[in-house]
């Protein structure tokens, strides 16, 4: 069985550093430093927070609503697949982070990811 557990959530915006930054502000936190990316994460209470995020790397459409984190990629792939879950973004993986996109029966976007390092 896979060991799921809710991660972070994700706020869909324009300009990921000029969003980071109100969070930021609203939340009491320090401003962050600049990305070129399309991410800023921020975390809030034990490794979870909100990423925020401007889609530019997203199909249309395609924008998770929270984040389910696993250790094994692999076998929550494959119990999302056996549960009817519509995979809408392939398994994905780099040196840090492996992740897919699925939707549910009520077509909710949800991400699962594992960090890799």
């Amino acid at each position: 069985m896979s060991d799921f557990k809710i991660g972070s959530v994700f706020v869909h915006v324009k300009d990921a550093n000029k969003a980071a930054n109100w969070y930021a502000n609203l939340l009491g936190k320090p401003e962050p430093q600049p990305t070129a990316g399309p991410v800023q994460f921020m975390e809030t209470a034990d490794g979870r927070g909100l990423v925020i995020d401007d889609n530019r790397n997203n199909t249309p459409g395609i924008r998770p609503a929270f984040m389910l984190e696993t250790t094994d990629i692999q076998l929550a792939y494959k119990r999302v697949n056996e549960q009817g879950g519509k995979i809408v973004r392939e398994l994905e993986e780099d040196e840090a982070v492996a992740f897919f996109n699925f939707e549910d029966p009520d077509g909710n976007i949800v991400m699962v990811c594992e960090q890799l390092k």
